[in-house]
């Protein structure tokens, strides 16, 4: 017994407006929809749908269980929304070494852009027209511009 994919299941039956269309949106069969509705209507003992042939309609109870289902899953849908957010933030120092005529050319015009998308984030670029050894100079990033060898 899943609650919230009977929650799920249920309003994307309302929101379509038939059984077939929430099989749509949710990418399941017409059978497993019913069956989560019906779940939940036999755990809820009480009937949330009127069905005929032609017509799927709420029942009082449906209504108003449907408005709380409806809460209830954007609530959760924002609380994803924000822990993902935290969770892939763009933070902390970023110790970068451009070659010189790169760094001033090419980089410079796009610091702001990119300070005003990422607050939080420290830049420490270093210019220098020399190979450095990313490890041992504690480097995250570095641009080369050369000539790769052969193969």
């Amino acid at each position: 017994m899943d609650k919230f994919l009977e929650m799920k299941t249920f309003a994307a039956v309302v929101d379509g407006g038939s059984f077939v269309q929430a099989a749509d949106a949710l990418a399941m069969s017409k059978p497993a929809v019913s069956r989560h509705v019906a779940e939940l209507e036999q755990r809820l003992g009480v009937r949330l749908l009127q069905r005929t042939t032609r017509k799927l309609s709420l029942t009082e109870e449906g209504r108003l269980f449907y408005g709380r289902c409806k809460t209830v899953l954007a609530d959760v849908e924002v609380a994803e929304e924000e822990i993902t957010a935290k969770s892939v933030a763009v933070k902390g120092l970023i110790r970068v070494n451009v070659p010189v005529s790169f760094g001033l050319w090419e980089l410079a015009p796009l610091w702001p852009d990119f300070m005003t998308k990422f607050p939080d984030v420290e830049l420490d670029i270093t210019f220098a027209d020399r190979m450095v050894d990313l490890v041992e100079e504690g480097y995250d990033l570095a641009v080369r511009i050369a000539r790769l060898p052969n193969s």
